[in-house]
This record gives structure tokens, C-alpha cells and sequence, in this order.
């Protein structure tokens, strides 16, 4: 396999997957229902599943970071076989590593504050308690703003583009780019529109998954092309 863009794309669209789908089953294992903890009166509660958690959660926080490295290097690497669909192709990638740094930071948080914060707010007292869940609602606010605006660019904007050049271009097989535009439909789109609506959040999850297999997806696809290494030929 020659070392190119497109194939270092193409590998890691599947390790994305691999890595993610193994950081989520780490941390279910542990007790651990979300990455990031949600708001509202029940967020605390994350606290104290991390804390049983130990070990596997700090597994499964750096298997989803890593996971996310993976995930900004693969949508840079698939513009190489599909940037020939348009000119405007060029904002993908450029999209691409705004989006993931947002999402890459939104996980770090929690990573970090799985790391200092939880083991201090487990062993002060109660009246330290009452202080430092503000300071841990904060941090869980700043974390999901940025993850949802890195996920509303990522699959809001830059899996649509990559889906709609994919069926111009036919670099892959076209049920690929349908997928591509499930992903931007539930998890893009609707994801916009989740905080007003715990329903339409709900249907969100049917975009997450279909992500992880569009990533999986364009990699085998991409690694099983016998085109050279130019981009493949816009159709009419």
C-alpha cells in the first residue's frame, strides 16, 4: 500500500471507529453512561461513577481522544479522492480540524477533571461540596458548548459535503454518500436542534452510529480502490 493521503485517510476512518466504539465500550463497562457529563440535578452523579470507575474510565476517555485524532486525520485525508466534485471542497478539511479540535477539547475536560476534580470533590466535606459543584457545572457547560458546536460542523456541514461529492464523484460506492447524508440528517442537522427538544435529541443517536460506520465505511471503500493516485474524475 502506497502512502499517500487518501490511504493514511482511508486507515484511519477505520481506526475512528475502532478506537471510539472500544473508549464507549470501556466506559459503559465501568458504569460510566456518557464521556462528558450531562447538566441538570443528576450530573453529580457522574461523579461518583468515575470514581468507581477507576481505571477504565481513564481508558476510555484517552481511547476517544486518541479516536478523535484519528477522525480529524481521516476527513483530511478523504478530500484527496473527492476534491474534484468542487472547487468549494477546499473548506472540508479546513472545517474539518476547527471541528475536531472543539470536539478534542470538549473530551479532554472531563478527562481532566476525572483526573484532579473527582478524587478532591469525593473526599471534602459537604459544605466544600455545595463550592465546587459550580465550579464542576461549569466546566461540564464549557465542555458541551464546544463539543456540540465541533459535532454541528462535523456532521452538520462537513459529512453532507464529503457525502455529496462522494455521489458526484463516485469515488466510493454510492450507498456510502446516502450514509453520509443519514449522518448529517440525525446527528448534523436534527443535533442542532437537540437542546430544544429531548425527543430530537434521542433521534441523535441514530446519526452517532451511523457515523462511526459511514468513517468505517469510506475507509475500506477508499483502501479497496484500484484507481491511481490522482483524484477520481468528477462525472458530468
Amino acid at each position: 500500500m502506497k502512502a499517500t493521503l487518501t490511504n493514511l485517510g482511508a486507515v484511519c476512518g477505520v481506526l475512528t471507529t475502532v478506537f471510539f466504539v472500544a473508549g464507549i465500550a470501556f466506559s459503559i463497562a465501568g458504569g460510566v453512561k456518557t464521556v462528558i457529563p450531562e447538566t441538570g440535578r443528576d450530573s453529580l452523579d457522574w461523579i461518583a461513577d468515575v470514581d468507581d470507575a477507576g481505571g477504565l474510565f481513564y481508558m476510555s476517555g484517552w481511547l476517544v481522544v486518541i479516536g478523535g485524532t484519528f477522525g480529524l486525520i481521516a476527513l483530511v485525508g478523504f478530500y484527496e479522492p473527492l476534491r474534484a466534485a468542487h472547487p468549494l471542497m477546499i473548506l472540508a478539511p479546513v472545517l474539518t480540524v476547527v471541528g475536531f479540535t472543539l470536539v478534542q477539547i470538549s473530551h479532554l475536560i472531563p478527562l481532566g477533571l476525572a483526573y484532579e476534580f473527582v478524587p478532591g470533590y469525593v473526599d471534602t466535606d459537604a459544605a466544600a461540596k455545595a463550592t465546587l459543584a459550580v465550579d464542576f457545572h461549569t466546566f461540564t457547560a464549557i465542555a458541551l458548548a464546544l463539543n456540540y458546536t465541533g459535532d454541528v460542523l462535523l456532521w452538520g456541514v462537513v459529512v453532507p459535503m464529503y457525502a455529496w461529492a462522494a455521489l458526484r464523484t463516485r469515488a466510493v460506492p454510492r450507498w456510502i454518500g446516502w450514509l453520509g447524508f443519514v449522518t448529517a440528517f440525525f446527528a448534523g442537522w436534527l443535533g442542532a436542534l437537540g437542546p430544544a427538544s429531548s425527543i430530537i435529541d434521542g433521534l441523535t443517536f441514530i446519526g452517532f452510529v451511523a457515523f462511526f460506520v459511514w468513517m468505517a465505511s469510506m475507509g475500506v471503500a477508499l483502501l479497496g480502490r484500484r484507481a491511481s493516485l490522482g483524484p477520481a474524475p468528477a462525472t458530468s
